[in-house]
C-alpha cells in the first residue's frame, strides 16, 4: 500500500517538499510486519491485541465523561454507549461470513478496531457540564 502511494506521488511530480511525512508505525503495524502477523491467525492476533489497548482507552474515556455528567446526562450517554455496542457488534459480524474465506475474520476484527478507535476519540472529546 505505502509503495503504491510513493508511486502514485512521484507520478504526480509533487515536489519532495510539499510530500507528506511518512506516517509513524503503530505496534498494530509492527505486529503485522512481523512473522507472526504473516498469517490470518497472526493477523488476528495482532488485531486483538490492538483492540486490547483501544478498548482500554475508550473505557477510560467513557469512564471520565461519566464522572463530569448530571444524572440525567448519565442515563443518556449509558443508553448510546449500549446502542452503540450493539451497532459495533452487529456492523462487525456482517463483515464475517464463511463463505468468504478467512480473511472475511480479518475484515471483520479490522472493523471491531476502528469502529472502538473512533468511539474511544468521540468519548474523548464528550461535552462536560
Amino acid at each position: 500500500m505505502r509503495a503504491l502511494l510513493i508511486a502514485a506521488v512521484l507520478a504526480t511530480g509533487v515536489p519532495a517538499t510539499a510530500q507528506a511525512a511518512p506516517k509513524p508505525q503503530t505496534a498494530l503495524d509492527r505486529c503485522l510486519a512481523s512473522p507472526a502477523g504473516a498469517s490470518t491467525m497472526g493477523q488476528i492476533q495482532c488485531i486483538g491485541d490492538a483492540v486490547k489497548a483501544q478498548d482500554a482507552r475508550l473505557n477510560q474515556n467513557y469512564a471520565k465523561a461519566m464522572k463530569a455528567l448530571t444524572p440525567e446526562q448519565k442515563v443518556k450517554l449509558r443508553a448510546a454507549q449500549r446502542a452503540w455496542i450493539a451497532f459495533k457488534d452487529a456492523d462487525c459480524q456482517s463483515l464475517w461470513d464463511d463463505d468468504w474465506g478467512t480473511l472475511s475474520r480479518v475484515t471483520a476484527n479490522m472493523c471491531v478496531l476502528d469502529r472502538t478507535s473512533e468511539r474511544a476519540d468521540e468519548l474523548a472529546n464528550y461535552p462536560d457540564r
